[in-house]
Order: C-alpha cells, then structure tokens, then sequence
C-alpha cells in the first residue's frame, strides 16, 4: 500500500505552501459564510454583495461587481432580487443622472446584524487559541501584511 506524502512534501517551496494554506483558509471562512448565510435565506453571492454594500454604501453597480468578483450582469440580478426582498435600494443621484447607486436599505441596516454574524465567525474560531499561539498568528500576519503592502517598484 502506497503511504500518502505528508503535507509539507507538497510544497517545492515555503511561498508555495503559504499560497496553499491562504487559498485554504479562504475557501474554508467562505464555506462557512456560505453555510451561515442560508440561516438567512441568502446565497452566498448575495450575502457578498451585502457586505460589500456594508463597507462600501452608495456604490455603482460596476464597482459592486468588481469588488466581489462577479460579472456585471451576475451582480444585477442578485441586485434585483435584493432590492424585490427589500434589502437593496437603488438611487439615482441628483448630480449624475446616468449612474445608479446602491446601498443597503435603512431599515435592513437597521435591523438584521449579519456583518457582526460575520465577523463573529473569526472570534468564536480563535477563542480556543493560547495566547502564544495569537501572538504568532498576530505575528505571521502582520509580516504577510507588511510584505505585500510594501511597494516593490
């Protein structure tokens, strides 16, 4: 029988493996999102949506769809259907006539908390670390963070 390679027999190379485990932890937080946002009666690219609109308020509908990664057209229905549930509201601004914009409607903001929800699910993950092990994680992230945001030009 065939032993399977360990985990770091994979990786030709350290940045490889952060890759993998960055891609992995990703897929890993959406699945969850994903999973919480059915509680709601939300697919996961709407729930997306929202939060982008959370963070980002008044944005057109070009800017949604590059922000979550979805074509425009995609973006326009979730949008459609977001605005029929009431969630969503569309604005014409009275300064440019031939843009749109979007934000979460007053009474969604209002009541439904689902970007707390959100944020939640990385607290109730991490509340079993020691605090050794936030320390490093603090640690490694504030390294990625600072070597990617360094401009290398």
């Amino acid at each position: 029988m065939e032993q399977k390679p360990e985990p770091q027999q994979l990786w030709s190379s350290p940045s490889e493996r952060v890759v993998f485990l960055f891609k992995s932890i990703n897929k890993i937080y959406r699945d969850q999102l994903y999973k919480k946002s059915r509680q709601f009666g939300l697919t996961g690219p709407q729930i997306g949506l929202i939060m982008g609109l959370h963070k980002h308020p008044d944005s057109t509908l070009n800017e949604i769809s590059d922000r979550v990664g979805l074509s425009k057209s995609t973006v326009s229905g979730i949008v459609d259907r977001l605005v029929s549930h009431g969630i969503v509201i569309r604005e014409i601004p009275e300064n440019n006539r031939r843009i749109v914009q979007l934000s979460l409607s007053p009474e969604w903001q209002k009541n439904n908390a689902i970007h707390k929800l959100f944020s939640q699910l990385i607290t109730d993950t991490l509340r079993n670390a020691s605090e050794e092990e936030m320390n490093k994680i603090i640690t490694g992230l504030e390294i990625l963070h600072d070597l990617i945001n360094t401009d290398k030009t």
